[in-house]
């Protein structure tokens, strides 16, 4: 059986760097930090108050959207991020898309957990007042009330696909990832799976999710993996640092199309990026720390590769998860020793979470996105606030300043609650 190459056609990004990869790359060169003091909703109180926003008002993207869904885009920010990345390249979509058959065309995205916006019903709540039957528990069903095809409040997961594949015509499926920080990695890994089978001719791939909401950033608050102290000199994310005490809190959405070499020729394109595999495992040791001996790591990385058909010493660069936890960063880097052995020493590697934040599911589509913005650019990022590794000796961490190189091949990883392990392997062409 011959299977179908898949090639990268284009991508964008909505990130706390920018909006847009043209400004999220200048961001990069910049070494710009997104990390600031929360504005989307009030911390009084709360002892850690940091985390990476978009900046942007995204409304200025979406205005000529159905008032249906301007509607819905004011609780729901998932939703709002990825309608307003659709939004940022909807003539070049539109264009790739011209001509495809409906049934050749589908979407996988990743997508994060609802969440109840308790800060933006409690408004609603107040300004009815008056009325003594408006209770919390039914204020949700009186935003809902009536609406049709589209509620104002918690719609279903499945939403952000269906949304994108009426846009596009894409009627061969529509589908999400839920699996927390791997889901727009698992989701691209899905898009490539449908292409390289013949299930379809291109896929809209990627992800969106924001924690910067009151319950999700109390939730994983409490869990301790964000990073804790006196902003701002203490709030501060440091993957792989000995220092380190968490991730930094953030939001985002990408948007990846994949096609087949059969299209890309039917249309005369030149792809500068191709997929050439991926690794996925899952430890099921813990749901909220990885196996202590980064098994599921190692093999993630190793199926990436030998399913790839790439030697070790073929891989130019990794992107690496690196959240500034202390659990993930010093498994990641065993798992890179036992993968790479004496050659993890010369492999650049560093993670840009200290810049842009931990988008927990669209983390995996935003660091997808920067890693071929690097190779296209022959540009290595250094992870920022990295100051002291806590391995100095048996890999090559790239701190204190950027590095221009060649990038031919690299690995993107992301590794998730539940031990859900995925490991991306992209080549320049």
């Amino acid at each position: 059986m011959s299977f179908e190459r898949v090639f990268v056609m284009d991508y964008d990004l909505i990130s706390p760097l920018g909006a847009g990869k043209d400004a999220v790359f200048s961001s990069l060169g910049n070494n710009t930090l997104a990390g600031a003091r929360i504005k989307r909703f009030r911390t009084d109180g709360m002892k850690l108050n940091i985390a990476a926003e978009v900046k942007e008002n995204l409304s200025e993207f979406y205005q000529s959207e159905d008032f249906r869904i301007r509607e819905a885009l004011v609780f729901d920010r998932k939703l709002e991020l990825v309608v307003s990345c659709f939004h940022l390249m909807k003539n070049r979509l539109e264009e790739l898309y011209a001509g495809i058959e409906p049934e050749r065309a589908g979407v996988v995205l990743g997508v994060g957990s609802d969440v109840i916006p308790f800060e933006l019903i409690d408004p609603v709540l107040n300004k009815y007042s008056d009325n003594p039957e408006l209770v919390f528990g039914n204020t949700i069903d009186y935003l809902n009330h009536n609406k049709k095809g589209i509620n104002q409040v918690l719609n279903p997961s499945d939403f952000t696909a269906i949304f994108l594949a009426n846009k596009l015509n894409s009627a061969a499926f529509q589908k999400v990832v839920l699996t927390a920080c791997a889901a727009s990695t698992q989701a691209i890994a899905l898009a490539y799976d449908s292409i390289r089978s013949g299930e379809a001719d291109i896929v809209l791939t990627g992800g969106t999710d924001s924690i910067i909401d009151m319950l999700s950033y109390t939730a994983f608050s409490k869990l301790g993996v964000i990073t804790a102290g006196d902003y701002p000199d203490d709030q501060t994310c440091r993957p792989f640092d000995i220092s380190r005490n968490g991730t930094l809190a953030g939001e985002g959405a990408s948007l990846i199309v994949l096609a087949s070499g059969t299209y890309i020729e039917k249309l005369a394109l030149e792809p500068e990026i191709e997929i050439m595999g991926y690794g996925n495992t899952l430890d099921g040791y813990k749901i909220t720390a990885p196996d202590p001996d980064a098994v599921g790591m190692i093999r993630a990385m190793g199926k990436a590769l030998s399913n790839s058909g790439i030697a070790p010493d073929q891989v130019d660069y990794i992107n690496l998860h690196g959240t500034g936890t202390l659990a993930n960063d010093p498994l990641e880097l065993k798992a890179i020793e036992d993968v790479f052995d004496e050659y993890a020493k010369q492999l650049p590697i560093s993670s840009t979470k200290d810049r842009h934040g931990h988008a927990i599911a669209a983390a995996g589509g935003q660091e997808f996105v920067i890693t071929c913005l690097c190779m296209e650019n022959d540009f290595i990022p250094c992870t920022l606030n990295l100051k002291k590794p806590i391995n100095e000796t048996g890999v090559r961490l790239i701190k204190d300043k950027n590095i221009s190189d060649r990038l031919n091949i690299c690995l993107t990883n992301n590794f998730a609650f539940g031990g859900v392990n995925t490991v991306l392997a992209i080549k320049r062409m």
